[in-house]
């Protein structure tokens, strides 16, 4: 499912830098760290 979200822009410069540093795409790194928030959040509740 694609959205569209609005980052700050501290967040998105982080972001890129990061997937910069290793070698992946800043969408896959905010995908997988929203989905570890889900993931944890879903089996705390």
């Amino acid at each position: 499912m694609k959205i569209t979200i609005a980052l700050s822009r501290a967040s998105l410069d982080f972001f890129k830098a990061q997937a910069e540093k290793h070698h992946t795409a800043y969408q896959r790194m905010v995908r997988n760290l929203l989905d570890a928030y889900a993931l944890q959040h879903m089996k705390q509740s």
